[in-house]
């Protein structure tokens, strides 16, 4: 399949989150690019005046965010809407309290697309994120409340019973 052909799977929510953080970023942009042909004014014709400097990072900043926001627009024009075809059981875009079986501890994780997880900070302490084409987000998609989930990682095989599933709250 060509690039250009990829989809993206993403939830409701996911894609609303990418879509803020796309126009945030083109605000960003904006200021970047008068902060840009500001410091290139000042930076003109002197090797060693400082604000050749300015001019360099201001550059540097504009570039990153140009690339992420061709990155986002990427995602979002080859995006698909996630739609849960069983809410009872775990689905992309959904918080799952899982019960680690050994460790005899609670714990969430959010299940995500990969296209999610790559463009999204964990959302805080005591949540993590789980890509749905990983060993365990594999695991947990179409398990339900009291199902016990088995996982084969590095160390051996690791137990969680499910205890909850929930939609992930809007940032």
């Amino acid at each position: 399949m060509a690039v250009a052909d990829d989809k993206f799977i993403l939830t409701q929510t996911g894609y609303e989150q990418l879509k803020r953080e796309l126009e945030r970023l083109i605000e960003a942009e904006k200021a970047q690019r008068e902060m840009l042909l500001d410091a290139q004014g000042d930076a003109v014709g002197e090797d060693d005046n400082p604000d050749v400097g300015q001019h360099f990072d201001a550059k540097t900043r504009k570039e990153w965010t140009d690339e992420k926001i061709g990155h986002l627009q990427f995602i979002l024009d080859r995006a698909e809407i996630y739609d849960d075809p069983n809410p009872l059981c775990i689905d992309p875009g959904e918080r799952v309290t899982l019960w680690d079986l050994e460790a005899k501890e609670e714990f969430q994780l959010d299940v995500l697309s990969s296209a999610e997880i790559t463009m999204r900070a964990n959302v805080g302490p005591g949540v993590r994120d789980v890509s749905s084409a990983s060993p365990l987000g594999q695991a947990l998609v179409g398990r339900c409340v009291g199902d016990v989930v088995e996982v084969e990682v590095p160390d051996g095989i690791v137990r969680y019973a499910v205890r909850k599933i929930e939609a992930i709250p809007m940032e």
